[in-house]
């Protein structure tokens, strides 16, 4: 069987020919003066010139300027000095220009090679009209987001003064009238009294949750070196009374780990958590239990209870702003804000929050926060 014979020069450059034919990215190569030699199909797209038209023809004419003025100049430096702006540079930024005039961006590399007739050079072109369009589009919806935020401001500084100042005045009137006309009420006329300053008391909660709200996705995170066990510590303090009138006990489960994360609203998530625990629990005996259990891929907090439980259908309605879903007397209704602030804070720490329940058994919130990498006690 006689042997394949060798490639020869031929087959090498035809070969070579066809791999610069396929590139999805343009090829041109240009002598010392600047004289096109080459132009493969991709150039023929990104600038609408045959390859006729180029070859023979001074690089030149597909720049616009300032580049054309400047590029016989910048050849004959780098010959002279090898001093290099863009030759030996990966990806920088031009513009170039197409047979019909119009002006593009694209991305350029240049390389020099040497032959027997002297330095030669290689340029590779990339078209990125599409990718500063999309660029250009992140600018302009970061700018909306940015006029928006300012709007939301604008409305927390109304809401704060123009919103909340009638709602003091409405529950200021009621006190006063109840008082001017002590002795003379009966006792519904009293209770409706009472009734429209709670309610006043009330909206003014909300609207500064609502104001807390607005702000807490935008306000950057302090953070800081925490230890989980002096946070939960220091609510169980905080809340002594309250656990002690609702008998209940707080039990952490081994030791909480040290991490780096944002102090004042970690110890926010816990405190809110806790107060459900304690809140939505008809037990006698009413059990918190906080813990973190790791997997192979993240550690997970959780805060469970002996409480009345969640139904499954309501795991998601939980975190919406100003959603409750039992009925609450005036003494303990809150304003169904808690747990939304445990999920805008969570999130802000990258990390996810969901519920598990059983009715009438009890329920485990769980959540992660992921810290900034390298800074893990």
């Amino acid at each position: 069987m006689m042997p394949s014979p060798a490639p020869s020069l031929k087959d090498d450059s035809d070969r070579l020919q066809a791999i610069v034919n396929s590139a999805l990215d343009g090829l041109i190569t240009i002598n010392k003066r600047g004289i096109v030699e080459s132009f493969n199909p991709a150039c023929e797209r990104i600038f609408g010139y045959g390859t006729d038209e180029v070859v023979g023809q001074n690089i030149k004419m597909l720049m616009p300027e300032p580049y054309r003025a400047e590029h016989d100049g910048y050849i004959d430096n780098y010959q002279k000095t090898g001093n290099a702006k863009i030759i030996g540079t990966a990806g920088r930024e031009v513009s170039g220009r197409r047979k019909d005039g119009s002006i593009f961006p694209l991305e350029l590399s240049v390389s020099h090679f040497a032959l027997a007739d002297g330095t030669h050079y290689c340029g590779i072109i990339r078209d990125i009209t599409g990718r500063k369009e999309a660029e250009n589009e992140i600018e302009k919806s970061l700018a909306s987001l940015k006029r928006s935020n300012q709007e939301l401001d604008d409305f927390a500084h109304i809401a704060s003064h123009d919103l909340k100042e009638p709602l003091r005045g409405l529950s200021n009137n009621a006190i006063f009238l109840k008082e001017d006309c002590a002795g003379k009420l009966d006792g519904a006329q009293t209770k409706r009294l009472d009734r429209m300053v709670y309610l006043c008391e009330r909206m003014e909660r909300l609207v500064n949750d609502l104001l807390y709200f607005s702000r807490l996705g935008r306000q950057e995170l302090a953070v800081q070196l925490t230890d989980l066990n002096a946070v939960i510590k220091d609510i169980e303090t905080m809340m002594e009374t309250t656990l002690h009138e609702k008998n209940a006990t707080l039990h952490v489960d081994g030791t909480l780990p040290t991490l780096v994360c944002d102090l004042p609203r970690i110890t926010e998530v816990f405190r809110n958590l806790i107060t459900n625990a304690v809140k939505y629990n008809d037990k006698p005996d009413k059990r918190i239990t906080i813990g973190c259990e790791t997997t192979d891929k993240e550690r997970i907090f959780f805060v469970a209870d002996n409480g009345i439980g969640i139904a499954a259908q309501f795991y998601q309605d939980v975190f919406r702003i100003f959603k409750r879903l039992n009925d609450e007397d005036d003494g303990v209704k809150g304003t169904g804000v808690g747990l939304t602030f445990v999920k805008k804070i969570i999130e802000r720490h990258d990390g996810r929050v969901w519920v598990e329940s059983e009715m009438g058994v009890g329920t485990r919130f769980l959540f992660t926060i992921n810290q900034p990498k390298g800074e893990e006690a």
